[in-house]
C-alpha cells in the first residue's frame, strides 16, 4: 500500500498522468467534476502503434460502480488490415451515462480501458487535494449557428451570455419534418451538460396564441466539449462526440496550403472596431494595449487584392496597393485608417485555430508583435506579446467587425 501513495499523490495535483497504452494521457472535463457535483468527461489521447486507433471506435462504458469503471470500445471503423503507422487519437468518454448528479463521486475513480487485446488500469482524479487547486481552461463558445462536416442539413444554434447558455439542436421527426429541441443550463470551465426538450402545442406563425401554454418533453440530453470558441465537440443521448464548427455566413474564405493539405480560412475583410481594450488584466500596470498600435476604428484589407482594395475606399483617396506576396500557406493583409492610410500589417494562417500576427509597419521591436485569435468571425483578440515584467499584466483588446 505504501508503494502507490506517492502515485496517487502525483495523480491527483496533475488530474492527467501519461501511461503505457499507447502513450495515453487521461484528463477529465471539468478539472474538479466531484467538487461541481456535476457530470464530466474522461479525454484519453495518444499515439496508437498503428492505424487502427481508439480514436475511430466508440467508447462503451460496460460497467461502473462509483469508484471503478470498465470501457471498452466497439467497432465503427472497419480495418481489412492494420497498417504499423503510428497514429495519434482522442478518446471522450460521457461519464453522465452512468452517473447521477456526481453528488456521490469518490476522490478519483480506477479506470479500465480495453482496445486491439490491451488492457490499460488508470487512476483518475477527480478532486483535488493539493493547493492551490489547479484551474481549468475557461472557454465559452460563440453564439450562433454551428453545424458538423458531413451532416447535411443539420446544426446547432447556441445562444450565450456570460455562463448560462442555451442549445436549439436541428433534428427530424419520423416523417423528416425538421424540428428544433431546446436546452439551457450554465457552462462549467469548457463543458456544458444539457436536457433537451421537445416543445409541443405552440404557437404557429401569425396564429393566434393557444389556450394552453406549449407542452415541453424531455427527449433526451446533450453534452458539449469547447476546444476553442469556435469549435465544439457534441454528443447527443448514445452517439458519438461529432465536432461542430461556427457556419459562415457570406463572408468568403482563403484557401491556405495546397492539395489534401490546404484549409480554409475566413476572409477577415472589412470594417473593424474596438469594443473593449486592455480590460482583461487587473494589474494597474499593462504592457502596451493594441491601440497603440491601431485606430479605434479600422479597415481589414487583402494585400494581395489591390482592386478589391481601391473598392472599399473613397474614389478620392484610395489606399496605395499593396502587392508584397504572404509566405505559402498565409494570407497577408493591410491595415488602414478610415482616412486610408495605412496602420499596421498583419498576417494569418491556420495553426489548429486561425491565428493572426500584428505588426506595426513604424517599429521593428519585437515588443510591438501582438497575436490575434479568431473569437468568432466577427469577433477577435489581441494579445500583446511582449513578456510583461513584475507586477505588470498583459495589454489586450477585443475588436468586433461593424462592416
Amino acid at each position: 500500500m505504501n508503494y502507490r501513495l506517492p502515485l496517487i499523490f502525483i495523480l491527483f495535483c496533475v488530474n492527467s498522468a501519461w501511461a503505457d497504452f499507447s502513450q495515453a494521457r487521461f484528463q477529465t472535463h471539468p478539472i474538479e467534476p466531484a467538487g461541481r457535483l456535476g457530470p464530466y468527461l474522461i479525454e484519453i489521447t495518444g499515439e496508437w502503434s498503428t492505424d487502427c486507433h481508439p480514436g475511430e471506435q466508440k467508447p462503451v462504458i460496460r460497467e461502473f460502480t462509483g469508484d471503478t469503471a470498465l470501457i471498452e470500445f466497439e467497432i465503427i471503423v472497419e480495418h481489412v488490415t492494420c497498417n504499423d503507422v503510428a497514429t495519434p487519437y482522442r478518446v471522450l468518454i460521457d461519464m453522465s451515462d452512468v452517473i447521477d448528479g456526481g453528488v456521490n463521486n469518490p476522490p478519483g475513480i480506477e479506470v479500465t480501458i480495453r482496445f486491439g487485446g490491451v488492457e490499460h488500469t488508470e487512476l483518475v482524479s477527480l478532486l483535488c487535494i493539493c493547493s492551490p487547486a489547479p484551474v481549468g481552461p475557461d472557454i465559452k463558445p460563440e453564439p450562433g449557428v454551428y453545424e458538423g462536416e458531413g451532416l447535411e442539413k443539420q446544426g446547432i444554434l447556441l445562444a450565450r451570455q456570460n455562463d448560462r447558455m442555451g442549445v436549439y439542436p436541428l433534428i427530424y421527426d419520423e416523417a423528416g419534418n425538421s424540428q428544433w429541441l431546446f436546452g439551457g443550463g450554465g457552462i462549467v470551465e469548457d463543458v456544458y451538460f444539457v436536457k433537451l426538450k421537445e416543445l409541443s402545442d405552440g404557437q404557429c406563425l401569425g396564429c393566434p396564441p393557444p389556450g394552453d401554454p406549449p407542452q415541453k418533453e424531455v427527449v433526451g440530453k446533450l453534452a458539449m466539449l469547447m476546444d476553442s470558441e469556435g469549435l465544439i465537440q457534441v454528443k447527443v443521448n448514445d452517439g458519438l462526440f461529432v465536432p461542430y464548427d461556427q457556419l459562415e455566413f457570406g463572408y468568403g474564405d482563403f484557401l491556405v496550403g495546397w492539395g489534401m493539405t490546404g484549409v480554409r480560412i475566413p476572409n477577415l475583410t472589412g470594417r473593424w472596431a474596438f469594443s473593449d481594450v486592455d480590460n482583461h488584466s487587473h494589474r494597474a500596470i499593462t504592457t502596451t494595449p493594441p491601440s497603440s498600435v491601431l485606430p479605434l476604428v479600422f479597415d481589414v484589407i487583402p494585400t494581395e487584392n489591390a482592386n478589391w482594395q481601391a473598392t472599399r475606399k473613397s474614389k478620392d483617396n484610395p489606399p496605395v496597393p499593396q502587392l508584397t506576396p504572404a509566405p505559402p500557406g498565409n494570407v497577408r493583409y493591410t491595415i488602414f485608417n478610415i482616412e486610408g492610410e495605412q496602420a499596421a500589417e498583419m498576417l494569418c494562417d491556420y495553426r489548429g485555430e486561425m491565428i493572426c500576427d500584428l505588426k506595426n509597419p513604424d517599429f521593428t521591436d519585437f515588443d510591438h508583435w501582438y497575436e490575434i485569435r479568431m473569437l468568432s468571425l466577427e469577433r477577435m483578440i489581441m494579445t500583446n506579446m511582449a513578456e510583461p515584467g513584475e507586477g505588470e499584466g498583459v495589454g489586450a483588446g477585443i475588436a468586433v467587425r461593424i462592416d
